[in-house]
């Protein structure tokens, strides 16, 4: 029960951080700490090794691979552009 209840945060938590950045724009701060550990770990998400280490088990399945897709990449890092474009444009718009 609590292994679901934990991939399913996860799984939520990867489409949160990927587009939720259009309902607020400061969750791109979360992005970046997001590409900085994928960067520092040869492309491999943290939470899942986690997953792994603690449960034997992830939220993709019972493989021991870790790294992120490419086409996953390159969607948080287009998002993360985005949403630091708009950042930029909204902060000139209220100061």
């Amino acid at each position: 029960m609590l292994k679901k209840i934990l991939f399913n945060l996860h799984l939520y938590g990867i489409f949160i951080f990927t587009y939720g950045w259009v309902l607020h724009p400061y969750i791109v701060y979360i992005q970046y700490i997001v590409i900085l550990s994928w960067l520092l770990n040869n492309n491999k998400c943290l939470i899942t090794e986690l997953e792994y280490y603690f449960l034997e088990e992830t939220c993709m399945g019972g493989t021991k691979n870790f790294v992120v897709p490419k086409i996953n990449r390159y969607t948080l890092y287009i998002n993360c552009l985005l949403a630091s474009i708009y950042n930029i444009n909204y902060l000139k718009i209220y100061q």
